[in-house]
């Protein structure tokens, strides 16, 4: 897969915090239009760190990243502006601990960007959130706040939330990592039917079986590097670098 044919192109991308923690070392990665990938690997593997680079959340200081062929993202030394704010409102994100706004009810926390970025009527913007939380079985829960609402139900919300603009893309960052092993299986399945509609998605994770059902490809990181990457049958069953075999055998019964 050429870089002009990905749907996400990254290029020597180079993330550093400060000048010693080093969590994209010159990373390269392509990503179809109807991939879902999953990102694997230890803590500090730079996982998390290349869904905010994405998002638009942090800056590189290396590289580019092309999203649907156009240049999205470039190093910030580079001319002009880092970040095509245009292509990046086509990209959505839900994140660890929901990031729902507590002061609004759920019908605010889903309304609010689609009427300032899009310009949609409250009453437009309105109609739109009862059709996507009716998708995610949480209409009923249009005017509760988030303090009323299960760890699950505040993530149903937040994917419903990210899917209001529409996005091209979606990106995962460990969004069952503080919920509840019921809590879990609700959300995913959530996840599950996105990927039977062919959304895009990236997602980080450390739930392997879950890795397993959803990815089209698996991509193992480790030390800000692509170690290894391939579809799950073959990189959970036969994976080819030593690295990723000491992972898996850390993180699951591996045979």
């Amino acid at each position: 897969m050429t870089g002009e044919q990905s749907f996400i192109s990254l290029r020597g991308v180079y993330k550093t915090y400060g000048n010693q923690l080093v969590v994209m070392d010159k990373m390269d990665l392509d990503m179809r239009a109807d991939d879902r990938l999953v990102i694997i690997g230890p803590s500090g593997s730079g996982k998390s760190s290349l869904l905010r680079v994405l998002m638009g959340l942090e800056s590189i200081q290396g590289g580019t990243i092309c999203f649907q062929g156009q240049t999205y993202i470039r190093a910030a030394e580079h001319k002009g502006k880092p970040l095509d704010a245009h292509l990046q409102q086509q990209i959505g994100m839900v994140f660890q601990h929901y990031t729902l706004f507590p002061h609004l009810s759920v019908l605010g926390n889903m309304i609010l960007a689609p009427c300032k970025v899009h310009g949609l009527s409250k009453q437009q913007a309105t109609e739109k959130a009862r059709h996507f939380l009716a998708r995610l079985g949480m209409e009923e829960k249009i005017n509760s706040y988030p303090s009323q609402l299960s760890g699950g139900q505040k993530q149903r919300v937040a994917i419903a939330r990210a899917l209001m603009l529409e996005p091209r893309l979606m990106l995962f960052d460990e969004v069952t990592s503080a919920l509840d092993p019921e809590m879990v299986i609700e959300v995913q399945n959530v996840m599950l039917q996105l990927a039977e509609q062919h959304m895009a998605m990236i997602i980080v994770t450390h739930d392997m079986h879950f890795a397993k059902h959803i990815a089209t490809r698996v991509v193992f990181c480790a030390d800000g590097k692509i170690i290894e990457q391939g579809p799950p049958e073959q990189l959970f069953k036969q994976p080819k670098e030593t690295r990723t075999r000491e992972f898996l055998e850390k993180v699951i019964h591996f045979n």
